[in-house]
């Protein structure tokens, strides 16, 4: 009689791949934080994060683009989060982007964004994952206005949106000549106006 073979381990989901990955995001935040994007190593992550410095590299390739899966993660949960709902596209498009230019007046949010763009233009192969970032972004935004169209309002096309309210957030954010909470009902009046001439 022979003995059955022995059954092949089972993979625990959030097991030890996945709390290494969550302390790493989380010690990529609290750098950010402390330091701002560009004043810490991969080395820096990885003795916060309590892995070694190898980690990081075999499983991100840099700390450009570890920084790009912390920035898409982060917009994940913040397109999981509820929207706001103040009853009119325009009050919502304003909490929306009060809360963003917010995120992006931080160390971590400035960071992340920074560290978009540099893999974005980096040539690195991992290059295509900025679009989780945007699509992220870009999702969120389309419900806020699929509710609007529901209750009658005019509401202006995504790209509208996304050239007349979120460019002009990350531009002021990005070369800091404007604070990106500046005059932000203008800003989504102008998105608003493409509605207006359609």
């Amino acid at each position: 009689m022979t003995d059955a073979p022995a059954p092949a381990p089972r993979r625990r989901p959030g097991g030890r791949t996945a709390r290494t990955g969550q302390a790493v995001h989380d010690a990529v935040r609290a750098l950010l934080a402390e330091r701002g994007q560009g004043g810490f190593t991969g080395r820096d992550v990885a003795e916060r994060a309590g892995v070694h410095e190898a980690t990081i590299y075999r499983r991100w390739g840099s700390l450009d683009t570890l920084l790009l899966d912390v920035a898409a993660t982060v917009s994940r949960l913040n397109e999981d989060s509820p929207l706001p709902d103040t009853g009119t596209l325009r009050g919502d498009l304003l909490t929306w982007a009060s809360a963003m230019a917010t995120d992006l007046e931080g160390p971590e949010g400035l960071g992340l964004l920074r560290s978009v763009l540099a893999v974005r233009t980096s040539g690195d192969e991992r290059a295509d994952r900025v679009s989780d970032f945007v699509y992220a972004r870009a999702e969120a935004i389309q419900r806020v206005l699929d509710r609007a169209r529901q209750r009658g309002e005019a509401v202006p096309e995504l790209l509208d949106v996304l050239e007349r309210l979120v460019a002009p957030l990350y531009f002021r954010a990005i070369f800091a000549y404007r604070r990106p909470d500046a005059g932000l009902a203008e800003l989504v009046d102008n998105a608003l106006a493409a509605a207006a001439r359609e």
